[in-house]
């Protein structure tokens, strides 16, 4: 169980934006602008795989997490000072908000709940074939978001 929080937590801080944010606080979305994969979580290898794009304040999350295909979750981000909060397609905000750091082509990510998650993505391009399965699964659909 800790286990699934800790990889729903990593999702969400991966929702980070691109643009400055609009509403009048400064935060740079651009400092995550970008496509990155998941590479760490709480300091070990994960067992699920996790891409995200950012881009300009929108998001787009690719996961197979508790599912044997790839799945997509879109929706919007802001970025406040260090910390980047989300909101689905559907109105549900991110299980978190996250407080982020990018330095060279790595991208961390802290859960700003009571048990910290920390997650790792590293810049990349998202391959051709998970997008493909993501927007064509057909397998179950009853997948919970990462973030």
């Amino acid at each position: 169980m800790k286990k699934l929080f800790a990889i729903f937590a990593i999702v969400a801080l991966a929702l980070v934006g691109c643009d400055k944010d609009s509403d009048g606080t400064g935060g740079d979305v651009s400092a995550v602008n970008g496509q990155w994969h998941i590479t760490e979580w709480n300091g070990e290898s994960p067992e699920f795989d996790v891409y995200i794009n950012f881009d300009s304040g929108k998001f787009e999350i690719y996961q197979q997490v508790w599912s044997l295909d790839y799945k997509l979750f879109k929706g919007t981000y802001k970025v406040s000072g260090e910390i980047i909060t989300g909101t689905y397609e559907d109105g549900s905000l991110w299980a978190s908000g996250y407080k982020f750091a990018v330095n060279d082509g790595k991208l961390t990510m802290y859960s700003q709940e009571d048990q910290s998650i920390t997650s790792v993505y590293e810049k990349c391009t998202i391959p051709d074939e998970v997008i493909a399965e993501a927007t064509t699964a057909t397998r179950s659909s009853e997948v919970v978001p990462f973030l």
